[in-house]
């Protein structure tokens, strides 16, 4: 199955080589950009933009996917879905540790990125306006109450998913979490079948 994996603020792919070689062991391809300006400092739907190019250009116009983002990249992804037409070929979106509702941290970075994280924006209150268009395949979204970067983590609640809670003790670590990798690994299996 070809998985795409989009990254936070800040970050690159490289920070999905774990789950990378994790999921590539069980037989799915994985595509992960490094979307630029990692700071988004042309804003996020800039960033989705890229990723969409990406898509294109990495599994061609006709094949389906599944999308894990990770922390921004999850709104990223989302913006993707929703309002660049990225929906018709997803399969299942896994979203870990996305501001969904936005995060305090936002406030100290001035980048149009980070603006439009937090809690109350307009960009947001857009997200949710169209997330229905998501509801027809399955979401799943995982947060970890020790998370200091998406501040309350229960921003990383999303409404329209099946949520979970992970122990990773910082951030970052969502991302080799043993439950969220073999819930991931798991869901596509049920997917194959």
């Amino acid at each position: 199955m070809n998985i795409i994996l989009v990254h936070g603020i800040f970050d690159n792919g490289k920070l999905f080589k774990y789950m990378v070689d994790f999921l590539e062991r069980s037989g799915h391809r994985c595509f992960v950009p490094s979307l630029k300006p990692a700071d988004a400092r042309a804003g996020i739907a800039d960033l989705s933009q890229k990723l969409s190019d990406f898509i294109g250009e990495s599994i061609g116009e006709n094949e389906k996917f599944v999308l894990v983002g990770f922390s921004m990249g999850c709104l990223v992804s989302r913006y993707y879905l929703q309002e660049l037409d990225g929906v018709r070929r997803y399969l299942a979106f896994h979203a870990i540790s996305g501001p969904h509702k936005g995060s305090r941290l936002a406030h100290f970075y001035a980048g149009k990125g980070a603006v439009e994280m937090r809690p109350g924006s307009e960009f947001l209150a857009r997200l949710k306006a169209g997330e229905s268009k998501l509801t027809a395949i399955p979401l799943f979204s995982y947060r970890t109450p020790f998370d200091l970067m998406i501040l309350p983590s229960a921003s990383s609640h999303w409404e329209i998913a099946d949520n979970y809670i992970a122990k990773a003790a910082v951030h970052r670590y969502m991302l080799r979490d043993r439950f969220v990798c073999n819930h991931i690994k798991q869901s596509l299996l049920n997917l194959a079948t």
